[in-house]
């Protein structure tokens, strides 16, 4: 980097929830990392508290997929137990490559696009 330059900033991290069909869809989109995890996971008790049939978790908006990010998503099937299905929305590689090298793939319930995850219900 030469002098004067300054790295790019990342992207916000924003979550939104929604009502769609009869699930209730958390997208995040940004970078999920030791800084925005908090806030989601705050989020994601919430949903779950609530306790709906069906939680989709979008993380087609996310850019970077942390080692805690990770933990959470398994946090949060835990969490989820018998009471809710909770299916995860992901496809670029961004986020995908961490899943799979991780072995987390295995253990979540993925889609590649958002209308396949809800088809399913």
């Amino acid at each position: 980097m030469e002098s004067g330059e300054r790295p790019l900033p990342s992207a916000p991290f924003a979550v939104t929830v929604d009502e769609r069909q009869a699930a209730l869809v958390v997208r995040a989109a940004g970078e999920l990392d030791g800084s925005t995890v908090p806030r989601l996971r705050a989020i994601m008790l919430g949903v779950l508290g609530r306790p709906p049939a069906l939680v989709v978790v979008d993380l087609s908006g996310v850019t970077f997929l942390g080692s805690c990010a990770l933990h959470l998503l398994l946090e949060v099937q835990e969490l989820a137990g018998m009471a809710t299905e909770v299916r995860f929305v992901a496809h670029a590689p961004g986020t995908v490559k961490p899943l799979r090298i991780t072995g987390t793939i295995a253990a979540l319930d993925l889609y590649p696009t958002l209308s396949q995850a809800l088809r399913l219900t």
